[in-house]
């Protein structure tokens, strides 16, 4: 097999990182400008990390599935999207800095995209998705002059535009010296983090602080490169009210070695690499993916890991065809077993990776934290959606219900109630989903599965 076969000239490696101008990091929705929910800035991203790949155009386009896969949505919806271009285009916000006086430029206050369109193709049946920039502002979000550096794999991984927004204006300070954000007042930080204008003279700083920064802080840790803390508080002239906010952010010391480097394509590889990126190919990986992979775990790891993919597409027939090969081997490299080397010299695993049988014995268990989770992202998903969607939402929900307990205790406490939730998140399930909303695919419980699996000391 040659180095050609495998590493066509068409199929270079994407960097995974992308740049994003300060300015861009703190976008500040005005009064009447739209609310920003969290798939809509992720798309953003995505579409502005295509945009700097491709240089300096007029208009830019890219299949829709590559563009629905980088966001990490799952479905084949494309209203959904389409939705999420007509917000991007009519959401007015004013572009600055989260540091004041950064930069002397002045910009006006624009949409997040001036244009887009969704072409399909009658006879192939491609989609293609076009979108353009506003020219007072493209020239600064494709070639940054400060800039934040971002993981398209974190941002994936957060779940609210709280996380997402805070996560990309920390990103911003991890390479300063003080690993400090800006400081600004709380008011400044709350339309940013939530994606909608605020009247400044309403609310209180204990509830931002509860549902928005505590919530948020917490997402960021918990799934991408940084570790973000709070500072204390600074206070008014009173003492008692408070004022203005800052955080302190660091790389995790995982992360460390990563960052700053660029990707690039293998290089030097020897032929049994070439033979064992071309076995993840067979097995459905896309080959950028199974490079990135390879660098990222090495060649041991990544070879052992993909044994195991291996088997398990062995037993389809058993278990069902694997739906993402990509995302069930990238789960196995994340979740390693440490195998010490007992007195007798033999590897015995200290938390053996489950069986296929145990997986079975345990899939009520895993059935329902997948479920709870679930729930969680689309109760979620639904307090990020718009306002008036959530209304006409809230009001098909009611006309649903026939049970008069549930009727009056949601009239009464809404539906975040612990009597309703549950059923309002099975009536979101079915909205956007069908009726198999609830329905894990074997994949699903596998990935679980492998999750709850003890990661190596």
């Amino acid at each position: 097999m040659s180095q050609s076969d495998l590493f066509p000239v068409e199929s270079p490696q994407r960097d995974e990182r992308m740049l994003k101008h300060v300015n861009a990091v703190a976008i500040m929705p005005i009064k009447g400008g739209g609310k920003i929910s969290v798939f809509e800035r992720r798309l953003y991203n995505v579409l502005l990390h295509r945009s700097q790949e491709e240089g300096d155009r007029t208009e830019y386009s890219a299949r829709m599935h590559e563009i629905a896969k980088d966001c990490a949505f799952d479905s084949n919806n494309t209203a959904h999207i389409k939705k999420a271009l007509t917000n991007l285009m009519k959401t007015i916000v004013e572009w600055q800095s989260p540091t004041t006086n950064e930069i002397e430029d002045v910009w006006d206050a624009c949409g997040l995209l001036s244009g887009a369109a969704v072409r399909k193709n009658k006879k192939t049946n491609a989609v293609i998705l076009e979108w353009r920039y506003d020219s007072k502002i493209k020239q600064q979000l494709l070639s940054p002059d400060r800039y934040a550096r971002l993981t398209l794999e974190s941002i994936t991984q957060l779940r609210t535009h709280a996380a997402l927004a805070l996560y990309e204006i920390c990103a911003r300070y991890v390479d300063n010296p003080g690993h400090k954000t800006a400081r600004q007042h709380w008011r400044w930080w709350r339309p940013v983090l939530c994606g909608q204008a605020y009247d400044e003279e309403k609310g209180e700083y204990r509830y931002f602080k509860r549902d928005v920064l505590q919530p948020a802080i917490a997402e960021i840790n918990s799934n991408t490169e940084l570790q973000v803390r709070l500072l204390p508080e600074y206070r008014e002239r009173d003492n008692k009210t408070i004022s203005d906010i800052q955080f302190e952010v660091h790389l995790k010391a995982r992360s460390q070695a990563k960052v700053g480097i660029q990707k690039k394509p293998l290089e030097k590889v020897q032929d049994g690499d070439l033979q064992i990126i071309g076995r993840a190919v067979k097995a459905g990986v896309p080959q950028a993916d199974a490079e990135r992979l390879y660098r990222s775990h090495g060649a041991e790891a990544f070879e052992n890991k993909l044994a195991e993919l291996e088997n398990r597409i062995s037993m389809n027939l058993k278990l069902g065809p694997v739906e993402n090969p990509y995302g069930y081997l990238r789960t196995l490299l994340r979740n390693p077993i440490q195998e010490p080397t007992g007195q007798s010299g033999l590897k015995q695993a200290d938390s053996p990776r489950p069986t296929a049988k145990e997986i079975e014995m345990n899939k009520a268990a895993l059935h329902e934290e997948w479920l709870r989770r679930k729930k969680d992202e689309l109760r979620a998903v639904f307090q990020e959606s718009p306002e008036d969607e959530q209304q006409e939402l809230l009001a098909r929900f009611r006309a649903s219900l026939t049970i008069q307990p549930m009727i009056k205790r949601f009239d009464s406490s809404g539906w975040n109630h612990k009597m309703i939730r549950d059923a309002f998140a099975g009536f979101l399930g079915e909205e956007w989903f069908g009726a198999d909303w609830n329905k894990p695919s074997p994949d699903d419980i596998l990935s679980l599965a492998l999750e709850k699996t003890p990661p190596a000391s």
